[in-house]
């Protein structure tokens, strides 16, 4: 008895296409992070697929617990191809460990995850300003001129503004005491006329600089007594 076998060859094609349409995402590869910065890093990704057609969305998902998905942080990229992308991660805090992995979402809907990359942010460092005291001239019994200069702007360099602390009463004064600002550049002598001030009566004074960031830096400690 002879048997005899027929192949369906376009049946089997028509299986692999449906197989292939299932496997859309093939892999997926995290790269460690790059250009670590306080509060911004970059992760570099690779996703694999059997189609050059666009997928429906990738990404990188990342918390500081570790296994993170897309219910927790994420940044979506802009284009949702497949091959390599870099993602920035913004809005992070300084000097903390995150975890971190490359996302997609097939044309089906279905998310599937790379690798997991752990990195830590970089402190931020500050750079203090040097600014140096002028001695008070022009004494009365209710006023004096104090004044100051920057010295090296430091952490200073982005600007900001720049004045005279003083007080009677705390022998360290702050910008929480009487503060007057300088109406002149940031990085010239400046000299700024305190008013109504108590008759024979020790003060005590700093300038300082107050940065953009809100870091403030302060000169060396002066002292004046109004005459009688």
């Amino acid at each position: 008895m002879a048997i005899m076998l027929i192949s369906c060859s376009g049946e089997e094609s028509k299986d692999e296409d449906s197989s292939s349409n299932v496997m859309e995402i093939l892999d997926l590869k995290t790269f460690e992070a790059s250009d670590i910065m306080p509060t911004t890093v970059i992760v570099s990704s690779f996703i694999q697929s059997n189609t050059e057609k666009p997928i429906k969305a990738r990404g990188v998902v990342f918390n500081t617990i570790g296994n993170p998905t897309v219910n927790d942080q994420k940044v979506e990229d802009p284009e949702s191809i497949v091959g390599p992308n870099s993602t920035l991660l913004q809005g992070l805090e300084q000097n903390k460990k995150y975890y971190a992995k490359v996302y997609a979402i097939s044309n089906s809907g279905a998310v599937k995850y790379g690798n997991e990359i752990n990195f830590t942010t970089s402190k931020i460092v500050i750079v203090p300003a040097i600014i140096t005291t002028y001695q008070a001239t022009n004494i009365t019994s209710n006023s004096a001129v104090l004044g100051g200069v920057i010295s090296r702007l430091g952490d200073l360099a982005t600007g900001g503004k720049i004045g005279v602390c003083y007080s009677s009463a705390n022998k360290l004064p702050t910008i929480g005491d009487t503060t007057i600002y300088a109406n002149t550049e940031f990085t010239e002598p400046f000299w700024i006329t305190v008013k109504n001030l108590t008759n024979n009566k020790i003060y005590y004074y700093r300038p300082f600089g107050l940065g953009t960031n809100g870091n403030v830096f302060y000169g060396e400690l002066g002292t004046f007594s109004t005459t009688q």
